[in-house]
């Protein structure tokens, strides 16, 4: 039996319900523990210096609380504080000491992306004395420095973060992207394991189609600069100008890293273009809203696209273009790959689909069954735990 700590410091100190987060979320709830016994490790919040041990029930708890409160004014990292309080207070997470840490496991998994500086501290330090396992996402900051706006002084653990994905005994990637990237960008040897294993979108149960009285076009996700918002949104507003009779849904909160986004959405919205921007959604409504959707849009760069695969899992067909990895994996099973590299194509992709024949063509091929499972996910990671 192998024995496997992984470190999910980072969700405690920003739990809000991201991309990431569902992966942690549910590598914990499908976590093959007749192969590898895990814990989920958090420091201890009143004893600095020591460690809450948590089963992975326990962690899908924890984790789950960020997808059930979303709402922008709740404070959810309050929320899991509290709650970690009253579970350490009842003593129903194990106590232990650094020190302890390095004697328990085998294998050391840093699942999340983190700068945080104790994070990669203890990394480095378990490097040293055990086997340590990475989880590889999304791009990176000399790939799409857009999306990179690190606070000042925190350059140096960034870079950290990275040099840690070069040279840690295994990562996993989420796709074959975020793989080439680590391999080209961050020189990673390639001696060295690193293996793919795609997420899940398993979690949603399938729904019959709802579609909507009028067309409905829905993105979903961080408003990031990459994910190109707005290249939709001018489309959009062109073939609006051009007679389409049809919304466009944009579910997510504002984007962090570029108020220009925001603003040029807001501005639509104030110009009575057939926007709606819903933030703060919960899991229930947001899926909700997909499953009400004529089509879901996913155009840009993704290092994965897990909202892909929940929008096929309820029925809903997929437009994408761009590096999509997920979109690419469900083409012939309710995605279709469109060019829309400029303004007028993006334009003709709205025009095109807003016509309900070419919908329903597109929702004839939405297989549900053919969306990856994350207890296959899972299960793999957990292999690149073992020796």
């Amino acid at each position: 039996m192998t024995y496997v700590g992984i470190d999910i410091e980072q969700f405690i100190r920003d739990p809000y319900g991201t991309g990431i987060q569902r992966v942690l979320q549910y590598l914990a709830k499908e976590w093959p523990s007749e192969e590898v016994q895990a814990d989920f490790v958090i420091p201890n919040p009143v004893r600095e210096g020591e460690y809450l041990l948590l089963t992975p029930v326990q962690a899908a708890e924890l984790i789950g609380l960020a997808f059930e409160h979303r709402e922008p004014d709740e404070d959810v990292l309050g929320i899991v504080q509290a709650f970690v309080a009253v579970k350490r207070a009842s003593r129903d997470y194990t106590e232990v000491k650094l020190g302890d840490l390095v004697s328990l496991y085998d294998t050391w998994l840093l699942p999340e992306v983190s700068y945080l500086p104790s994070v990669l501290e203890r990394f480095e330090i378990f490097r040293r004395c055990m086997r340590t396992v990475m989880i590889g996402y999304d791009t990176l900051p000399m790939t799409e420095p857009a999306n990179y706006r690190f606070k000042p002084g925190n350059s140096a653990w960034v870079s950290e973060y990275f040099r840690l994905l070069a040279v840690a005994d295994e990562v996993v990637c989420i796709s074959a992207y975020a793989r080439d990237s680590i391999l080209n960008r961050l020189r990673r040897d390639r001696a060295l394991p690193i293996r793919v294993a795609h997420p899940g979108g398993d979690h949603l149960a399938v729904k019959a189609g709802n579609a909507p009285a009028r067309t409905r076009f829905t993105r979903l996700g961080t408003l990031e600069a990459r994910k190109r918002p707005l290249e939709i949104l001018e489309g959009f507003k062109l073939a609006v100008d051009q007679g389409l009779d049809a919304e466009l849904l944009y579910i997510g909160k504002k984007s962090s890293s570029d108020e220009a986004i925001n603003v040029t959405i807001e501005q639509a919205i104030a110009d009575n273009y057939p926007v709606v921007w819903v933030q703060g959604a919960s899991d229930a409504e947001v899926y909700e809203l997909v499953n009400q959707s004529s089509v879901f849009l996913s155009i840009g760069i993704e290092g994965y696209g897990i909202p892909v695969l929940e929008a096929i899992r309820v029925g809903t067909p997929v437009v994408f273009d761009g590096v999509q990895p997920a979109g690419e994996l469900m083409v012939g099973h309710g995605a279709l790959q469109v060019t829309c590299d400029s303004k007028d194509e993006m334009a003709s992709m709205f025009s095109k689909f807003g016509a309900e024949s070419a919908i329903v063509g597109l929702r004839s091929q939405v297989s549900q069954a053919n969306v990856p499972t994350w207890l296959a996910f899972a299960e793999q990671v957990a292999a690149a735990t073992r020796y």
